[in-house]
């Protein structure tokens, strides 16, 4: 007896449901996933250990991690990567076949949740493969997004990789990971949970996010709730906390700055996912970002020889002959910061 489960509210599942955890590296991810499984979604028994940059735990099923770093290494992208994924690219043998993987292995895997959920940090950057994943498991797919300032997700990811840590280049890869397939979480239960928010108070976040996606309440999760807030959380989970008015900086790319202001909105209830000013805005933000998807093209090219001399036991001067050859056939590095500078001129104009 002491060990039933007594229902406080429930919603009952029509079909196996998967809770994903989107948002980018450095946004509380693995914060706002520690939060789900609290709510009661099943995250597999093949965690990644504890350790490094989260010593209280990635909540990441391992094979899934896997499975999606090759999915990003077969469309051409690396971590710090912050070109935009050309559709075709979706199509190709090589894509189909990990999406055959992916299926076959959560079957496997977690066939046998009615309740379940995944995370990682890229999974809204590579959300196509998902989703046709997801609609051949007919699965009743809801979404949790980690949102967090991007000049605080800046200097987290700073303390790891100075490079990438640079406001103007986290920017841009805060940018394209939330940008473009966006809009395909809307006809979905969608929660947005804001870093600061839920680290200021849990229980109401935790609550709100169980009555977003329409979770199953028990009296065993209300206990669960409390012990998130009260024993898991801490106050050196959190480094840094950067207000709305710091990312009237330059070293933000506007379009960052608007899209990340939209979905604070969302995070604290001013405005709904079905918000008509916010998709029409979130268009223009769309567009503008397409535009600048050449000079995004050759950031990469440039960052990657950049990487590449500093790996060379010669150092940077290996990649002097490399980095002339690109500043003469293409564009010099001044020239692709004076192409972002007019780019976000225009759009504000």
């Amino acid at each position: 007896m002491g060990s039933e489960k007594t229902p406080a509210t429930t919603s009952p599942l029509v079909k196996p449901c998967v809770v994903v955890v989107i948002g980018v590296g450095r946004s509380g991810t693995s914060v706002v996933t520690r939060a789900v499984q609290a709510l009661g979604v099943e995250l597999g028994n093949n965690l990644r250990p504890a350790g490094g940059k989260n010593p209280t735990g990635f909540f990441e099923d391992e094979m899934l991690l896997a499975l999606t770093r090759r999915v990003r290494n077969t469309v051409g992208l690396k971590a710090e990567s912050v070109s935009l994924i050309e559709a075709h690219r979706w199509q190709i043998p090589a894509v189909l076949a990990l999406q055959r993987e992916a299926i076959a292995d959560i079957r496997r895997r977690f066939g046998h949740y009615p309740l379940w959920g995944f995370k990682h940090a890229r999974t809204l950057r590579l959300l196509p493969f998902w989703l046709s994943v997801f609609q051949t498991l007919d699965l009743d797919v809801r979404y949790v997004m980690a949102l967090r300032n991007p000049l605080s997700v800046a200097r987290s990811r700073g303390k790891l990789d100075p490079l990438r840590g640079a406001p103007e280049k986290s920017s841009l890869e805060w940018l394209v990971n939330v940008v473009p397939y966006f809009r395909e979480v809307r006809e979905r239960s969608v929660v947005v949970v804001d870093y600061d928010i839920l680290m200021a108070r849990p229980v109401a976040e935790l609550e709100r996010m169980a009555a977003a996606l329409k979770l199953p309440r028990t009296a065993d999760s209300q206990a669960a709730i409390h012990a998130y807030a009260n024993d898991f959380l801490t106050s050196t989970l959190q480094h840094s906390r950067f207000t709305n008015e710091d990312l009237d900086n330059p070293s933000v790319h506007r379009l960052t700055r608007d899209a990340y202001l939209w979905l604070y909105r969302l995070a604290t209830g001013e405005i709904t996912i079905d918000n008509p000013e916010f998709w029409q805005d979130w268009t223009r933000i769309e567009r503008a970002l397409q535009d600048l998807a050449p000079v995004l093209r050759h950031v990469d090219r440039l960052e990657a020889d950049l990487r590449r001399a500093r790996r060379s036991f010669l150092g940077p001067l290996q990649g002097i002959p490399q980095s002339w050859l690109n500043v003469q056939q293409n564009w010099s590095l001044t020239r692709v910061m004076m192409k972002l500078r007019t780019a976000m001129t225009r759009e504000a104009s």
